[in-house]
């Protein structure tokens, strides 16, 4: 089985899992999360002094990547963390995208607003906590509180901000400012998209620190990218930090990996619960697909995994929702579409279960080594890197 040739081949990898407090107990699990999800992570804004950039710097620290934190990747608006060897080319590149559903003000005497991402707010009126953020003095503040009203009437669309604190001002951005609540291991709140796909991609970062030696052995060098710009509204262009990466860097040795959360539902694959998701196609194919060998290298990978470890990877086969890889698709090939699933994205109910980030970063940190050819006995079985 793959898992069982990955444990012989990387013996360690398994030991720096059981090492990370994070990936196998609740509670510093969810304190990293609430940081995240507290953190100000506005579109265009995301990696400015006092944004998610800042939070997502600290933890890389306490995860002991200080050394291999990159705070700003050229002029990007993204942040970074490598691994392994030191040389221009990475060999694999994965991507998280930090920033969160966004509005802008179209009309400030009224506090009317426009999405600069998806609109999934419900039918009728829907209102739900925000703040307005805006740069001031080197750094984002927030300038004001209150709700963020949502109508939708058929095609009817209309979105406001009714301040409770401070005052609105034209160059604000209002986001979703819901406090966190953990019943179990089931968080609601606002912010899991995609702050739950960027601790898991933090965390498999510190895993696989744990096996650096061995990546410089075989010359190998991967690149974890936190970027911003990823929300947009889905008849427009999107996820501009990522196309700025294609500019910044030449394309990997072997491709990229997308980390990001993945639509679920009481009747639809994936379910809460039922671990990481992993799918080959976004939007059905109107967005990327993961070429065949490497989705039979997951499929069969997902198979030995939840032998051993029950429930740790579903694969998607709904709908999956087009995120970086859009852009990235068209620079190099799209090795994987993971994340942790949540439901109620895009409002102030979104919902998600940490053991599902735990099984995320099982995973992934079993999946990126096999796609970086570090398991010579895969690489022929899966045709890998052709």
């Amino acid at each position: 089985m793959p898992i069982d040739i990955l444990n012989q081949a990387l013996p360690a990898l398994s030991e720096s899992l059981k090492q990370q407090p994070a990936v196998n107990e609740v509670g510093p699990l969810w304190e990293m999360l609430k940081r995240l999800l507290a953190a100000h992570a506005p579109a265009g804004g995301a990696n400015l002094l006092g944004g998610i950039g800042d939070d997502i710097a600290v933890l890389a620290d306490g995860l002991g990547l200080r050394d291999r934190f990159i705070s700003h990747l050229g002029s990007t608006g993204n942040s970074a963390i490598w691994l392994g060897s030191d040389k221009s080319t990475a060999d694999l590149v994965v991507v998280a995208h930090m920033d969160r559903p966004s509005f802008r003000v179209k009309l400030l005497d009224q506090a009317i607003l426009y999405p600069l991402c998806a609109n999934r707010f419900p039918a009728g009126e829907y209102r739900v906590p925000a703040k307005a953020v805006r740069f001031e003095r080197g750094r984002l503040v927030v300038r004001a509180e209150g709700m963020l009203v949502s109508r939708k009437d058929g095609p009817t669309e209309s979105l406001r901000f009714e301040v409770k604190r401070g005052q609105l001002a034209w160059q604000d951005t209002i986001l979703m400012d819901v406090h966190p609540v953990l019943d179990g291991d089931k968080v609601i709140g606002s912010g899991l998209d995609n702050s739950a796909g960027v601790l898991v991609t933090l965390l498999a970062a510190a895993v696989l620190r744990g096996i650096e030696t061995v990546l410089r052995e075989r010359e190998r060098r991967c690149l974890f990218v936190f970027t911003d710009q990823e929300e947009g509204p889905p008849s427009g262009m999107f996820g501009h930090g990522a196309a700025r990466l294609t500019h910044a860097l030449p394309p990997p040795t072997y491709g990229a990996v997308i980390v990001d959360v993945h639509d679920a539902g009481p009747d639809t694959v994936p379910q809460l619960g039922n671990g990481v998701s992993y799918s080959a196609a976004s939007k059905w194919g109107v967005g990327s697909i993961v070429p065949p060998n490497y989705f039979s290298l997951a499929v069969d990978m997902a198979e030995s995994f939840n032998q051993i470890r029950p429930t740790t990877v579903q694969l998607n086969t709904g709908y999956q929702s087009r995120s970086d890889d859009m852009i990235l698709g068209q620079w190099t090939r799209i090795l994987g579409l993971s994340g942790p699933p949540i439901m109620e994205a895009h409002t102030g109910q979104e919902t998600a279960r940490l053991g599902d980030l735990q099984d995320s970063v099982w995973w992934l940190t079993y999946l990126l080594p096999a796609l970086m050819n570090l398991v010579p006995d895969l690489t022929p079985r899966y045709a890998l890197a052709r």
